[in-house]
């Protein structure tokens, strides 16, 4: 997901925490927050807490420092590593902006469609992963799903700063939507009766994931082109759906690698 020039969507006068090192560090470097402040919670900084203030002063950016109970309570979470910054939320894009570009380019997009994902744990590690393989965008509804949150960023070890992300009202309609433009999309569900490892994952391709508990509502489910499978041997009949997005976005990976 590397950063390219469209306009994106922002909450105007809205402000959050970023914590932790990754996501202030990424965020500095990706450029889409606007960055109020950095924090610190030492006069005499450590390595990290230095590469961070000295980015944040190239950018003029204010830097303070406060006590770590101090950044603990504005971050709302001990896990700050001494290090938070106050920032813009996470701009967001449009579909249609994303895929005029991805046509622009003629790449052969790949994107990762997200149903019901609550969890932010969950949510940025399939963030990181999807950043590691290079897909296009990440889609997720607006409503009882979680979104570009802090702890989002933290959780996707500051990947999430430089993920082009959608939020759509109608995840079917999104889907419909792909596949008018010629986009493939595969849902994700222990249902299914091909493997992923037998499914072509080479070509213009959504991947559907679903939630934590339920997986794909039967209407996104109805929506896809076909579905996949993840296959498993062991007493537990599924994986976390973090690392069952992983094991199918590696498989895309290793395919569209694979020479014609």
């Amino acid at each position: 997901m590397a950063s390219k020039t469209i306009k994106r969507r922002s909450v105007p006068n809205s402000r959050e925490v970023l914590y932790g090192f990754h996501p202030v560090m990424e965020a500095l470097k990706a450029g889409w927050r606007t960055i109020f402040s950095v924090m610190v919670d030492r006069r005499a900084l450590s390595e990290r807490q230095t590469q961070v203030v000295e980015l944040a002063q190239k950018r003029r950016i204010s830097c303070q420092t406060l006590t770590s109970d101090q950044i603990r309570v504005a971050s709302g979470s001990d896990q700050h590593q001494g290090v938070a910054a106050v920032v813009s939320p996470l701009p967001t894009d449009s579909m249609d902006a994303i895929f005029t570009e991805i046509v622009r380019d003629e790449a052969t997009c790949l994107l990762v469609l997200l149903d019901s994902i609550v969890d932010p744990n969950n949510l940025g590690a399939i963030v990181r992963t999807a950043h590691c393989v290079g897909a296009d965008a990440l889609v997720v509804p607006k409503d009882r799903a979680v979104g570009a949150i802090p702890a989002v960023s933290k959780a996707s070890a500051g990947a999430l700063e430089h993920t082009r992300l959608c939020r759509v009202t109608n995840l079917a309609g999104t889907i419909q939507w792909l596949k008018k433009q010629g986009v493939w999309v595969a849902g994700l569900t222990m249902a299914a009766d091909r493997t992923v490892f037998q499914a072509d994952l080479k070509g213009p391709l959504a991947l559907v994931v679903g939630g934590e508990e339920k997986g794909l509502r039967p209407l996104v489910r109805q929506h896809c082109d076909y579905l996949i499978r993840i296959p498993l041997r062991g007493r537990v009949d599924s994986l976390n759906a973090s690392v069952a997005a992983a094991v199918v976005l590696y498989e895309a990976f290793r395919q569209r690698q694979a020479p014609v």
